[in-house]
């Protein structure tokens, strides 16, 4: 294991195999301040909300008039008129008499379903976020390979100090945790989200705020070796954190047995 020096509130820790992430969870992050985690298949990926990658995949705004120019330099749609959209288009789909939500109400419920959001999703449990981590075996490593990534990435940020530090009028992150019942996963992933200021990256945004200030590590990176990857998952599974645990419906139970045709997962099937 190599630990960098915390630098404006960003501390990089690089493990030698997953089986390290362990140990260094309950050693250094199993008490003091709160702290949230996240997994993504592909340690270098920015932490940049749904919403903000499809609007950089979508920069320009067609001009219906014909005229010249042909493109304006803006996204198609305002996340306003995005969320009007979802608003209007799910309409009648949400049962009988269903209840008034606010409009962060509308963008966990779309987030939920698929929805291109200014969320980030996090999980209480650092355990959720490594599955999170190897889950998919492969994913996009540009924009026209689809690879196993040479590094997986857990993230870890403190909530005893990111909802309250903003500078230069930069807004605050807020940590979202919707009050709904109905969504059974974030429950059984300890999820929750946090809502990210447009345009702005995760570790971007706390080294500005947290520039010159002498203060431990708000933000956590944690990269990890893609190697042994069906070991970790195995591993995880021993813990009962698996797609069935995780997503408590019919779609988690076919992921999960899919998953037990994985190298080391044969003494398992039988007991699903």
């Amino acid at each position: 294991m190599d630990e960098s020096t915390t630098d404006n509130g960003i501390k990089e820790i690089r493990l030698d195999s997953w089986r390290e992430f362990f140990r260094l969870t309950t050693e250094l992050f199993a008490t003091g301040s709160a702290y949230i985690y996240r997994g993504q298949s592909n340690y270098d990926w920015p932490l940049l909300s749904s919403l903000d990658r499809l609007e950089s995949r979508y920069p320009k705004r067609k001009n219906l008039c014909g005229d010249v120019p042909e493109f304006f330099d803006r996204p198609p749609f305002t996340a306003e008129e995005h969320l009007g959209a979802f608003k209007r288009a799910i309409r009648g789909r949400r049962g009988p008499h269903p209840p008034p939500l606010t409009e962060d109400d509308y963008w966990a419920l779309g987030q939920h379903h698929g929805l291109a959001t200014p969320l980030l999703d996090w999980t209480r449990s650092p355990f959720v976020a490594l599955f999170f981590a190897f889950d998919e075996e492969k994913c996009f490593l540009s924009a026209h390979k689809w690879a196993e990534p040479e590094n997986r990435g857990v993230y870890i940020l403190s909530i005893a100090t990111i909802e309250t530090v903003a500078k230069d009028g930069v807004p605050a992150v807020r940590l979202l945790s919707p009050d709904t019942d109905a969504n059974y996963r974030l429950i059984s992933q300890g999820a929750l989200s946090i809502r990210m200021p447009r345009r702005t990256d995760l570790e971007g945004y706390v080294g500005k705020c947290f520039s010159g200030v002498n203060h431990g590590a708000t933000f956590t990176k944690i990269r990890i070796p893609n190697a042994d990857r069906d070991g970790c998952l195995v591993a995880l599974n021993k813990m009962n954190i698996n797609h069935m645990t995780l997503f408590p419906d019919i779609d988690g139970a076919a992921k999960h047995v899919n998953s037990l045709w994985q190298p080391g997962h044969e003494d398992s099937i039988a007991y699903v």
